[in-house]
């Protein structure tokens, strides 16, 4: 029984199966879709082929481009040794002009203090002049214009170190211009005026300065021996005069001695217009007194040649002719500080 089953399942599994018919569509579609894998297939092969090539072309541009920037590194390399070493021969240039530049600067300072030692040597000579000069001369003018040149050479110096002595300068001169005016121009006038009438001032004594009487005329005519002895009796009365003199010590003058008046009034209005020029208070008002009790003393007071000496003297006795004057004491200080500072300094 066990042998006929097995039999019946061998031959059974020996047979062949019928076959069976697949439907056309189906196998047209099975094509379609292996013709489409393939066909992709071979896109993709040939779309990896050129990636490939695209990338291997790429890696040769980027080696190539890796080569030139290896160069490019290297040049620029060299250029930036050349660069540095040419940056290193500057800063060498540089730190030497700098240093001749120091050199310079230190020779210059150098010159300059001297040239400020000199200047304010000068300056210094200049000022104690100035100073004495207005002591002595007391021309108020020509001390401003000292001073003004003396500013004016500072200023050209143009140190910071000379500014306090300017402005000392300054102050002085301000004081100076502040000091009242002395018309010295106009007194010395007065005195050459007073100085050459001196000769035409008549004296008490002298002749022909009393005017003569005049004739009156008379109302009726005169014959001519009339006229005639007239005319004798007036010359008679000419040759004899008689006047009062309250002075007696006038009359008692000789021709040399009037002389000598004249030119003693002379000297003392020279003394007096040297006193004006040397700002002498006293000694003008000295010489001037003189001059007028001289006048009234000894010359006629009653000729208009005495009464304008007169009045020219009495214009003299008004007239100021000295003030008190600075010594500039401030300048010539500041001008010696800053010199001594000056030489001080080491170079």
């Amino acid at each position: 029984m066990t042998q006929e089953n097995t039999q019946d399942s061998l031959s059974a599994a020996l047979q062949v199966p019928p076959r069976r018919t697949l439907p056309q569509p189906a196998f047209v579609l099975a094509l379609v879709a292996i013709l489409t894998s393939g066909g992709v297939w071979l896109y993709q092969q040939n779309a990896m082929e050129q990636l490939k090539a695209d990338l291997a072309s790429q890696l040769a541009n980027s080696a190539k481009l890796q080569q030139e920037l290896r160069a490019n590194h290297s040049q620029m390399a060299q250029l930036q040794q050349k660069l540095q070493v040419q940056v290193e021969t500057q800063a060498g240039k540089l730190a030497e002009s700098e240093s001749r530049q120091e050199v310079l600067t230190g020779m210059y300072d150098m010159l300059m203090r001297t040239e400020s030692v000199h200047t304010l040597a000068e300056l210094e000579q200049m000022l104690t002049f100035a100073s004495q000069q207005l002591q002595l001369s007391g021309d108020v003018n020509l001390a401003l214009m000292g001073l003004s040149n003396i500013d004016q050479q500072l200023s050209r110096l143009n140190r910071p170190e000379l500014i306090g002595v300017r402005q000392a300068i300054t102050r002085d001169m301000d004081t100076l211009k502040a000091l009242p005016y002395l018309d010295v121009v106009g007194v010395t006038t007065r005195l050459d005026s007073l100085i050459s009438k001196v000769d035409t001032i008549p004296l008490l004594i002298d002749e022909g300065h009393v005017e003569a009487e005049k004739h009156q005329p008379t109302a009726k005519p005169e014959s001519a021996v009339r006229a005639f002895l007239s005319e004798i009796w007036h010359e008679f009365r000419q040759l004899i005069q008689i006047r009062r003199m309250d002075k007696p010590e006038a009359a008692l003058l000789t021709p040399e001695q009037s002389f000598f008046l004249r030119e003693n009034i002379k000297l003392r209005l020279l003394s007096a217009r040297s006193s004006v020029l040397q700002r002498n208070e006293v000694t003008f008002r000295s010489d001037i007194s003189a001059v007028k009790q001289y006048l009234k003393d000894y010359f006629d007071a009653q000729m208009p040649a005495t009464q304008s000496a007169l009045h020219l003297i009495a214009q003299l006795e008004e007239q100021q002719v000295s003030v008190a004057l600075p010594d500039l004491s401030a300048s010539l200080t500041a001008v010696r500080s800053a010199r001594t500072s000056a030489e001080r300094v080491k170079p």
